[in-house]
């Protein structure tokens, strides 16, 4: 049996993993704007939008609020991280790099869903997390995408014969058969 590969995938299955994983960067992207828009991306930026700030009329989040944001992440981040995992597994990287990255995803992922909680209501260093989170998230997202479009578009064909599965002549396989 032919393992799979990127390679030699049909071009429909190629442009809807491509499409997919072009739109999940623009997703991503949109997503790091907002917190820029919303932080500055910097620590004292997150503490006044999480914790706010009297002198600045900057009201902290309430539990409400901070249910509704998480529910919201609770279901499309964690989905989004398998399939950019999927995408990476099905590639012919070396194991131990899609172990790394799958890691970095559902890690970091995990961080921008619990680390607002821990700023909100636990102490003020914890703000520092979400550097983890994010470096976490944009490795793991520059991978999955990088390598399945590598192999897909850019890599050179497969001559059929894989290391993990070497194809054997018709007439060897007969005799095997006898």
């Amino acid at each position: 049996m032919r393992t799979f590969s990127y390679r030699t995938a049909p071009t429909s299955l190629k442009l809807t993993v491509t499409a997919w994983l072009l739109l999940a960067v623009v997703g991503l992207g949109v997503a790091a704007l907002q917190i820029y828009v919303r932080t500055g991306l910097t620590p004292s930026g997150a503490l006044l939008h999480y914790r706010g700030d009297e002198a600045t009329l900057h009201y902290p989040k309430s539990f409400a609020e901070m249910v509704e944001i998480t529910h919201a992440h609770a279901f499309t981040m964690p989905l989004v991280a398998f399939v950019l995992s999927a995408a990476l597994v099905a590639t012919s990287a070396p194991e131990w790099l899609k172990r790394v990255v799958v890691f970095a995803l559902f890690a970091g992922m995990a961080l921008e869903l619990g680390v607002p909680w821990l700023v909100r209501y636990g102490p003020r260093w914890t703000v520092h997390l979400f550097l983890l989170a994010g470096a976490l998230v944009l490795g793991g997202l520059l991978v999955a995408v990088a390598v399945p479009l590598y192999e897909m578009w850019w890599s050179p064909e497969e001559t059929g014969v894989t290391t993990a599965h070497p194809q054997v002549p018709e007439a060897q396989r007969l005799r095997r058969a006898r």
